[in-house]
């Protein structure tokens, strides 16, 4: 997941390519040799929809260097492959706010260098080893659980006519879940979503000082909340994730409480913002592409199907930050060490070379899987978490016996750099009488 924290250049870059039209006729025709593509996260056209300049990246420019001197990858293979280089480094470039040298400085820079996501080997390898066994140990027979999140949220909501689904649903859903799992209570959900949005301004661009001087108390309030469950787990352990943590390993190869402490504000974080993210944007695809849904729910065995498809098509995370090592090729372009290298997921996951109709929404795709939980050592811990979370949901909430959910109009995507986020997503419910009666 991880990286590029604090870049604060990526306004404004500017993408100089050829743009063909074959709208025109049967051949490709160039129009505008001058013309320029803007790829900027905060522009509103990007962020409704930043596929058409995904595909002028890959087919023009795929290593593509912009004017701020960032490379940005855009094809399937390169971002593959840079995800697994190790002459790629997780480590916040020299000039990010969250750079090491900084961490007297910012709280923001003392929790990002405590992370898994910003560490390489051989300093990463024991931590992520640990953090990810405990995990999926964790994981293993808890199935059911976020079925019964999602059915109580429902029970809650099922004689609204309309909802918000983002604020109503999803936010709730992925909170409860991993307040749960963490042994956190659900009354705290609000402070743990606020934390955690502020939390994600790690991974990208801070845009200024007050948002900085936000993220810093944010972080602050959260490290000091998560220092209070770890003295009580310490006291007396329970059956959650955090008692599991602190309890792995043993001897030199414990996880000291540091890491255990900043690791939960990121297993927590991304447990609630890229979770609420994605199941609002499976939903969003799904509701859209109402032949598909259908299929969805004529066969329930192709739920898990359509979670890998809802993530390859609209990827919460777009793209993932690094910085180059030593200097090397890619694309027949060299690119320097200490260069900053921009894998961009949402493109690759949208590939012709690897996709056959990338733009289009089909359950049960073949071919290769998406990108979107990363690969390689950086991998997303909580990947098949978040499989068991949104089949859950996307199960509960497609129960033809339950309630029917279409589109309605003000359908908005937040404007988070690096990220693909739905701000609201208001529906139409109808409730089937057998249901709101019982």
């Amino acid at each position: 997941m991880a990286l590029i924290a604090g870049i604060e250049l990526l306004r404004g870059i500017l993408i100089q390519t050829k743009i063909y039209d074959c709208s025109l006729g049967t051949s490709s025709r160039m129009f505008d040799l001058n013309k320029y593509v803007i790829f900027d996260p905060s522009d509103s056209e990007f962020i409704n929809n930043p596929y058409p300049t995904y595909k002028i990246l890959r087919d023009h420019d795929p290593v593509h260097q912009t004017a701020g001197g960032f490379w940005v990858l855009s094809r399937y293979e390169d971002v593959a492959a840079g995800l697994k280089d190790p002459k790629l480094s997780n480590r916040p470039a020299a000039f990010a706010l969250v750079n090491r040298r900084n961490a007297d400085r910012y709280m923001a820079a003392k929790v990002a260098n405590g992370l898994i996501a910003f560490l390489d080997p051989p300093e990463h390898r024991g931590p992520r080893r640990l953090i990810a066994t405990t995990c999926n140990a964790f994981f293993k027979g808890k199935e059911g659980f976020a079925g019964d999140v999602a059915d109580e949220l429902l029970g809650r909501l099922r004689h609204k006519p309309e909802i918000e689904f983002v604020q109503d649903f999803s936010i709730p859903f992925a909170t409860t879940c991993i307040s749960r799992i963490m042994g956190f209570p659900d009354a705290d959900a609000g402070l743990l979503k606020h934390w955690s949005g502020l939390f994600f301004y790690l991974f990208h661009a801070i845009p200024n000082r007050e948002i900085l001087a936000e993220v810093n108390q944010a972080l602050s309030e959260f490290r000091d909340y998560v220092q209070e469950h770890v003295e009580m787990r310490k006291r007396s352990p329970g059956d959650d994730l955090l008692s599991q943590l602190l309890n792995a390993g043993g001897g030199e190869e414990a996880l000291s409480e540091r890491e255990v402490i900043d690791n939960v504000m990121l297993l927590t974080a991304d447990g609630i913002e890229n979770v609420q993210a994605g199941l609002s944007a499976a939903v969003y695809t799904l509701l859209g592409n109402p032949d598909q849904l259908q299929r969805m729910i004529a066969d329930r065995t192709l739920i898990g199907a359509a979670v890998d498809e809802c993530l390859r098509y609209e990827s919460p995370g777009q793209y993932q930050g690094r910085v180059v090592r030593e200097t090397l090729e890619i694309g027949g372009q060299t690119i320097k060490a200490h260069s900053v290298v921009l894998l961009v997921l949402g493109s690759a996951n949208r590939d012709p070379a690897v996709f056959s109709e990338p733009d289009r929404f089909v359950v049960g795709r073949a071919g290769p899987r998406h990108v979107a939980f990363g690969v390689g050592r950086h991998a997303c811990i909580g990947g098949a978490l978040v499989n068991m979370e949104f089949s859950a949901a996307l199960g509960s909430l497609f129960n033809g016996a339950r309630v029917m959910l279409t589109l309605q109009p003000g359908v908005t995507w937040t404007s988070r750099a690096g990220h693909r986020w739905l701000s609201t997503l208001p529906l139409n419910c109808r409730w089937h009488t057998e249901s709101v009666a019982n």
